[in-house]
């Protein structure tokens, strides 16, 4: 079953270049430019991954993101210990020669058993600080609790690493994405049967939002848990009838939603808001137009890929190119995508 994490893939653009991790941890590099040529020609970075897990007498159990600011490098990894599962972040110094990663967070929190809920999207935010997801890896009752770390987002400090609560109520945030102008923070996160949203956190007033898992959704229980969950009252209907966050758009049946880009009006050749979203399940990137309020979905257009995952995806303005990262061949794609 922790294949399904190990074979989890992530990408990053760095000025003229773009960092790759594998869910084992290898990490390679690339040429931008090298996308008009026949191939990549990618070149491996070392680093001491294994070393330092094995030093710990940890297993790794995956990778979970790749997220690159002011030459820093943060990896969000899942491992086994003697104390169950759980998901730390690790930073390196960027160096296209080897990467040597240390702790740079931990989130203290452990699962007995082994699932794919664990969330880990690393984002970029506002004072000097990192986002950061957290599934809620079958906890029912953890995304309601302020004091645990499962089904949230939170911010953190890249200097004192003390984090902030920024939302709740959350099952498994696989999207991340921050807009400043705004104080937007975007986030895509998978619903159990059905019910997968983009959920939109307008930030400007510092309040903690709770989008209401699992007391609200509009996804249905799994037939396998409708025997513990059907009578807890959970999967209420309308989020907002409840005092929780409407998400902007859901998706039933569910696509298996992944990362998200946002795309605003400032940037648009066409003068409109766009969100691309990556799927898993529906193997398809969406394209979502958003109205100047952005709180509307005004259309949305779909481009299917047959039977690949499609796990994480960059938008490149210098070359006005989609990077997709394939998960099933393993591979890179790339779209030409006009905004």
């Amino acid at each position: 079953a922790t294949e399904n994490s190990k074979r989890a893939h992530y990408l990053e653009i760095i000025g003229d270049k773009v960092l790759v991790i594998s869910g084992l941890g290898q990490t390679i590099f690339f040429e931008k430019k090298n996308i008009f040529n026949e191939k990549l020609s990618q070149k491996n970075i070392p680093n001491n991954l294994v070393e330092l897990l094995s030093r710990k007498k940890h297993e790794l159990i995956g990778i979970r993101d790749l997220f690159v600011e002011e030459n820093t490098v943060y990896i969000s990894l899942q491992h086994k210990d003697n104390n169950g599962f759980t998901i730390n972040i690790y930073k390196a110094d960027l160096n296209y020669d080897k990467l040597n990663f240390e702790l740079f967070f931990e989130t203290k929190e452990y699962w007995p058993k082994y699932n794919v809920f664990s969330g880990g999207r690393i984002e970029t935010f506002k004072n000097n600080k990192i986002l950061f997801s957290i599934g809620f890896v079958k906890n029912y009752l953890a995304p309601q609790e302020k004091k645990s770390l499962l089904g949230k987002i939170i911010a953190i400090d890249k200097i004192s690493q003390n984090y902030e609560l920024v939302s709740l109520g959350h099952r498994n945030p696989q999207g991340l994405f921050y807009f400043d102008k705004e104080d937007l923070i975007i986030n895509t996160e998978h619903g159990p049967k059905g019910g997968d949203e983009i959920n939109f956190n307008f930030f400007k007033d510092n309040k903690v939002k709770n989008f209401g898992w699992p007391i609200a959704s509009y996804g249905e229980p799994y037939p396998g848990e409708k025997w513990k969950l059907g009578d807890k009252g959970w999967f209420k209907k309308p989020h907002s009838e409840f005092g929780f966050v409407e998400p902007i758009k859901y998706f039933t049946p569910a696509i298996g939603i992944s990362e998200i880009v946002y795309y605003p009006k400032e940037q648009s050749s066409k003068g409109e808001n766009f969100v691309i979203v990556s799927s898993l399940r529906a193997a398809s990137v969406y394209l979502l137009k958003i109205d100047n309020d952005l709180n509307k979905i005004l259309s949305q257009d779909r481009l299917y890929f047959g039977q690949e995952r499609l796990r994480d995806v960059e938008y490149d303005k210098d070359n006005g190119v989609l990077f997709i990262l394939f998960e099933n061949t393993p591979s890179i794609g790339v779209l030409n995508i006009k905004l």
